[in-house]
């Protein structure tokens, strides 16, 4: 259960105290996004047998009937809808929500990690949302481009067709420039976050460095393996020795001119 909790509700989306490498305006944005999501849409489902009337309801999840006096569950922020015990579960990870605890988002419910990243792009490295400000005080819409690019729900994309990669650098109205990795790298470029192929990294030295020997990797040469990052000395020479992954890639790091 513990790990459940843990894995469902990372305490890092909502306290600073487990974000010691966040500087003061991140932890900023970091209260914000909380108290915003706590407002909105955390809740707990009760457990209780479906009242008369609402006898004959479809479970909002498999649709099966439920009948008076049959185990459910409700969620106030839903109204009077029910599920199954068995169906009240994360749309996403359809994990089972630990101690019936969700968050809501268009009609949906969530576990807690799932809806964060819904909204912020969740680092690979130190399992983090990051903190970037976004256009609409930081709380992303169905249509921002950034919330359609990296959350595959709400992505009208075909099987298989790749997301373009992203370097985490407002532009002047707030949002990610879209750059390719071979790119995106310059030792003093001023970014922030870093993408590939829907994953993220803080730009810091300590997140995006080898998941090997920690090198860091900002203006450097890297391999992408099934979603860790490599130098390209032995580390990532191994990795590629190792790797069978037709969508892994070897990218090398140089100045943009857009940067």
């Amino acid at each position: 259960r513990a790990r459940a909790l843990l894995q469902q509700l990372p305490p890092q989306d909502c306290d600073e105290r487990y974000c010691p490498d966040l500087a003061e305006e991140e932890r900023r944005q970091l209260r914000a996004f909380s108290a915003r999501r706590r407002q909105e849409a955390l809740g707990q489902g009760l457990a209780c047998p479906v009242p008369g009337p609402c006898h004959g309801c479809p479970c909002r999840k498999c649709g099966r009937r439920l009948n008076k006096g049959d185990p459910g569950v409700s969620a106030s922020r839903l109204g009077d809808q029910f599920w199954h015990p068995s169906c009240f579960s994360c749309h996403f990870c359809q994990q089972q929500l630990v101690d019936l605890i969700y968050f809501q988002q268009d009609g949906r419910i969530y576990c807690g990690r799932h809806h964060a990243e819904l909204f912020r792009p969740r680092c690979a490295s130190c399992d983090q949302v990051v903190t970037e400000q976004l256009e609409n005080n930081g709380v992303a819409t169905e249509g921002d481009p950034l919330l359609m690019e990296q959350h595959p729900l709400l992505a009208d994309r075909p099987k298989g067709q790749s997301r373009p990669c992203q370097l985490g650098r407002r532009g002047q109205r707030g949002v990610f420039r879209t750059l390719p990795l071979s790119r995106v790298l310059p030792a003093g470029a001023d970014t922030e976050q870093v993408s590939h192929q829907g994953l993220h990294w803080h730009a810091r030295a300590s997140c995006l460095c080898c998941s090997r020997c920690r090198a860091p990797l900002r203006g450097q040469p890297l391999t992408c393996r099934r979603g860790r990052l490599f130098c390209p000395g032995p580390c990532g020479q191994d990795a590629s020795d190792t790797a069978s992954d037709s969508s892994d890639s070897a990218f090398a790091s140089a100045p943009s001119p857009e940067c």
